[in-house]
């Protein structure tokens, strides 16, 4: 997932500050950014909330394959 770019001249997000707690074998991250102009917000947002739908979208289930018909197997 890369949707921030830090840097570059033109960058108008600045990092704040950060961290981390963790519990039960689970880690998360804090970030703390820092921006003047409401068109980067606006951006910024949009593109979390995407990524948060892509989280949440439920996968496709596949179809169970069908046993195959075979002759039945000769006496011999």
């Amino acid at each position: 997932m890369s949707f921030m770019i830090w840097d570059t001249p033109e960058a108008k997000l600045r990092l704040k500050s950060f961290g981390h707690t963790s519990r039960g074998g689970k880690s998360t991250i804090k970030i703390e950014v820092e921006t003047d102009d409401p068109f980067e917000l606006g951006y910024v947002i949009q593109s979390l909330a995407e990524v948060q739908k892509g989280q949440r979208a439920k996968p496709t289930p596949q179809p169970k394959a069908k046993p195959l018909a075979l002759p039945k197997p000769d006496d011999m």
